[in-house]
């Protein structure tokens, strides 16, 4: 696994607390990587309140357009890529 590389192990994503922390470390992790990947092999499900906390918040604080740059969600099944996607279209479509 290469330094850019975040790993979920958990299976069931929920907690917005977690989230928000996990989003904490991205963000520290952007300052000096100019690209991360976030492998979500693990991952089972994922609430829209850790999908939303997570990467509709990132996306909105970086803004679009560097968020689809610079980060790279891997290993994502189809369910939990439309919970993303929906959480990141709704933040980025409030922050414009």
């Amino acid at each position: 696994m290469d330094n850019r590389d975040i790993r979920i192990e958990e299976s069931d994503l929920a907690s917005r607390t977690s989230a928000r922390e996990l989003r904490r470390t991205i963000r520290q992790k952007l300052t000096s990587d100019p690209c991360i990947r976030i492998d979500l092999s693990a991952v089972k499900s994922i609430s829209d309140s850790y999908a939303d906390e997570l990467f509709g918040v990132l996306s909105a604080e970086i803004g679009l357009e560097p968020f689809l740059s610079k980060v790279k969600i891997i290993g994502c099944s189809k369910h939990l890529t439309r919970v993303i996607a929906s959480n990141i279209r709704n933040r980025t479509s409030v922050a414009a």
